[in-house]
């Protein structure tokens, strides 16, 4: 009973990492392919290639993580030669495409706001990877604590009679 519970919690778990991720990505590919300017006023137009742009994106993201978490119900721990390519190749993409309209946008930045620019996205950078290192130590936290309950709980039922 207890392993079904947690077997149906990963999986819950995994669709919403699945799905928060797909429409934050293509959210956020859709809205940065309809930047047309920004400077010196801020400009967008909303086109048939933003909804590409979501779309693809959304999808993009979706075959990461099913790469990542392998198919349901999988008992198979490490990733394939194939696997480990895919996911490579879909790594260097989906972090080349959410960085390239990043700079593409400030092509009409002034080169003394570069450098502002440089310092805010470098502060950024190292505060969402404080945060991600802080996420990290508590999912480590939890999933020790999880498996000292089980093992607990284990010793204290007894031994299982057949």
């Amino acid at each position: 009973m207890r392993n079904k519970r947690q077997a149906n919690n990963d999986r819950d778990l995994t669709r919403v990492i699945k799905v928060s991720s797909a429409l934050g990505l293509g959210l956020m590919a859709a809205f940065l392919y309809s930047i047309k300017q920004v400077t010196p006023e801020f400009q967008y137009r909303i086109s048939v290639g933003t909804g590409v742009s979501f779309a693809a994106a959304t999808a993009l993201s979706w075959a990461f993580w099913r790469l990542v978490f392998g198919k349901p119900n999988s008992s198979e721990n490490g990733f394939s030669k194939l696997r480990k390519r895919w996911f490579i190749i879909l790594s260097v993409f989906l972090t080349v495409a959410t960085l390239a309209p990043f700079v593409y946008a400030l092509k009409g930045v002034a080169n003394e706001k570069m450098v502002e620019i440089a310092e805010g996205t470098a502060l950024a950078v190292l505060a969402l990877g404080g945060v991600g290192f802080l996420l990290w130590k508590a999912a480590r936290f939890l999933e020790n604590d999880s498996k000292r309950a089980d093992d607990s709980a284990d010793a204290d039922a007894g031994p299982k009679e057949k």
